[in-house]
């Protein structure tokens, strides 16, 4: 049987380490063979995923991610999120769903969905040509 709030602190740990801008922990939090899918992007290995947000969320000068909502049951925690991230030529701010398989203390799989609107807003070409 899965223990709830050890799974539920595993998620608050995973969110925590983005902000503290801590790959080791984001690492760590992870199994080897854990995957993800992120809504516009899709399926994305661990190493990819990792990849991702050591070279994009990590970059930004200053991170808050603010858990507004935790739910557990099994080994399923949905995490809402509301995020801002500054970056030297935009603020980029969304709102995700997460939800994560944890097993062993471990992530086994993510998903992740965000509004993709204000993503390309951020860092999409127009944004690219603003900067």
């Amino acid at each position: 049987m899965a223990d709830i709030e050890a799974n539920k602190a595993v998620a608050r740990r995973y969110m925590q380490a983005v902000v503290d801008g801590d790959i080791a922990t984001i690492e760590a939090l992870q199994h080897p063979d854990c995957t993800w899918w992120i809504l516009g992007f899709g399926d994305m290995t661990r190493a990819d995923f990792i990849a991702s947000v050591r070279d994009g969320l990590l970059t930004a000068n200053r991170r808050v991610a603010d858990i507004v909502g935790i739910t557990a049951e099994g080994d399923r925690v949905a995490v809402e999120v509301r995020g801002e991230m500054t970056f030297p030529h935009t603020v980029y701010r969304n709102e995700y769903h997460n939800l994560l398989i944890v097993r062993d203390g471990l992530i086994v799989s993510g998903k992740e969905y965000m509004d993709t609107r204000a993503a390309a807003a951020a860092f999409g070409p127009a944004a690219e040509g603003a900067a």
